[in-house]
Order: C-alpha cells, then structure tokens, then sequence
C-alpha cells in the first residue's frame, strides 16, 4: 500500500538532521509538505485560532490546516493508501474525524515524552483509530496502551541519521579533551553548570555548549566553556567531528537528533541514564549515570580524559553503532510497515 507522507517544515529543520529526513529515503511515497508558519492575514490568523481550540493536537499551527486541507485535496482527487503524519503530536487537526479507515490507514508518528502528551493531544478517544502508532522510545508505549491502543498497533522505530553526512574526520592530536553540549529542549542546564565549574580547575577539559540564547548569561565568566547560540549547520557538523564525547544532560527525552549525529561522528557518549537515551546506545560507546548524579558525571569525563585507549575505542564504537541507526534501516522498516496495512 502506497503511503502520504505529511508534515510541516520549519527553519529548524535542517536539511540533513531532524525526523522530516526520512522522507528522502522512501522516493515511492507522495508528500504533503506546508511550511509550518501562522497566516498572514487577520482572517487566517483568527481562523487558525479558532481551529486550534478544537483540534486533536492543541501544537497546530496555520502550516498545520493548510496540510490538512491539501491532504483532502488529495483524498477528493482519487488517492487512496495511508496518511502518515511525521508529527502527528504537532500537526494533527481533524483528519482523524475525516478520514476513512478501509481506504486510507491513518499513521502517527509521535515525538513528545509521555508527561507531555497529556497537554498536547486533546482527542485521546481518536488514537484508537490509528492503523499504526509509531513510538520513538519504549518510555512511550504505556501511555498509549492505557488510552486503549491496542499493543499491536503500537510500532517502535527508532529515529535514525544521516550517516553519509555525520561522519568522522582524521583527528588532530593535541591534549584538550573536548567536551560538547548541544542543545535546549529539556536540557537540565543547571547540572551542565555545575559539571563544568567543577572540572575548571582541569586545564585539558575543555566544554564548549551550542544552545538558545536565553541560556548564555548563566555561562559567563567560564575559563573552561565557551557557549554559542547560533552555529551554522556546517559548523555544527564541525563541532562533532572535533569532539571526544557529547554530555547529554537532560530532564526527559524519547530520541535526540544530537545524540545519534554525534555518535555518527564518532564522539563518545556521557549521559544520564534518562528517558530512550539507553535504546540508542549501547555500553560500548556511552557511559551512562545515574539521573541528577553530578558527580558521577564529572568523574565519567575524568576518566575519559585520561584513557586514550578506552576513548580510541568508544569513539569506534560510536561510529559503528550510528550505522545500525541508518536511516536506511528506518525507511525499510516503514516500508513494511505500509506494506503489512495492506495485508
């Protein structure tokens, strides 16, 4: 069964990181892509705040009923197969009110951590309509069932990453060991404040932090850290092939982007054992401790700042283990996954 593929687009989607990249690995699919903005006019603008109070997913924006609206256009003209919504937690509105099950199997990727959906998805009642629930993390799969989906509705596919363009560079040897934070969505920035004042007094720890602007101020004065909140996505990708590990310090996550694309760069992992990080790593590449450890975490750099040999081989181990996260994986799984709809 042939699949639309729907979402909005942003300028935070870069072209080569972010959910919306695995459109480029299903060439077969049709697509309905709405830049994700509000409308221009007083008219629209109203009308998208009214929508807004009714929708399924209380995160719609203006892009997001534009979408909709070409999704029927495309439903009216003769289309049939499944609709897959790329964030179906930010861009439903009312299709799962609209659309008939038979001919065209409704699919929903969500993204949100469970303690979020809540606020997020205002009909609950209409996930049982889903042919298929696709999950980015296990931490995800109760919440769902509870809302009655059944379990084998529920599919778990892991967010994937460009492994042609995340990929490492021939080091140059010096002695810092660079530790890089990247990132603002539920990053615990006090405890990244606290790791790095604690490691100042080690000359060859190095941080640097890519985040929002909003977070700068608390890092200032740092010897050891410099902060930037606007980097190029050539310059970013810089970033991680220069990095000996990624810090991941986080309240709650399902799947990171930046995880898996520093990872495909080859840099190490230290990070709270929180949320999916532990699905989309293995032992060999990260250090995982234990949530709001601190001291834990400063003495898992400690350690890798000083063993070149276990740092060669995590940086190895990240590599290999990004490739098993190929998007390519994730397209054919949802290939399958299309396919067994119609069944």
């Amino acid at each position: 069964m042939p699949a639309l593929l729907a979402y909005t687009d942003d300028a935070l989607l870069a072209r080569h990181s972010g959910y919306h990249v695995i459109a480029h690995y299903l060439p077969d699919c049709e697509k309905v892509v709405t830049p994700r903005r509000e409308a221009s006019s007083l008219v629209g603008r109203l009308r998208s705040k009214v929508l807004r109070r009714l929708s399924f997913s209380r995160w719609c924006a203006g892009g997001s009923f534009e979408m909709e609206a070409q999704i029927n256009a495309r439903i009216a003209a003769g289309y049939v197969g499944c609709v897959h919504y790329l964030w179906c937690d930010r861009d439903m509105g009312f299709l799962d009110r609209r659309i008939d099950p038979t001919s065209h199997p409704l699919i929903g990727t969500f993204h949100q951590c469970a303690d979020i959906l809540p606020e997020v998805i205002r009909r609950v009642s209409s996930l049982r309509k889903f042919a298929a629930i696709i999950i980015m993390s296990e931490t995800q799969r109760t919440w769902f069932q509870e809302r009655g989906v059944e379990a084998d509705r529920i599919h778990r596919i892991l967010h994937g990453v460009d492994v042609d363009y995340f990929r490492p560079v021939e080091q140059v040897k010096d002695d810092v060991f660079r530790v890089l934070a990247v990132g603002g969505t539920r990053r615990n920035f006090d405890m990244l404040h606290s790791v790095a004042a604690t490691l100042q007094r080690e000359k060859a720890i190095q941080f640097e932090v890519v985040g929002p602007t909003d977070r700068k101020a608390m890092f200032g004065g740092m010897t050891n850290l410099v902060y930037h909140d606007r980097l190029s996505d050539a310059d970013l990708l810089a970033k991680y092939q220069s990095a000996s590990c990624l810090l991941h310090l986080i309240e709650d996550s399902t799947a990171n982007n930046v995880v898996n694309e520093a990872l495909a760069c080859g840099a190490a992992l230290v990070s709270e054992r929180h949320g999916g990080v532990p699905e989309y790593v293995t032992e060999a590449c990260a250090v995982l401790c234990n949530p709001g450890d601190g001291d834990e975490v400063v003495n898992a750099i400690k350690l890798l700042a000083h063993d070149d040999r276990r740092l060669s081989d995590m940086r190895l181990a990240a590599r290999a283990h990004a490739m098993t996260l190929d998007w390519r994986h994730s397209a054919i799984q949802l290939e399958q996954l299309y396919s067994g709809l119609s069944s």
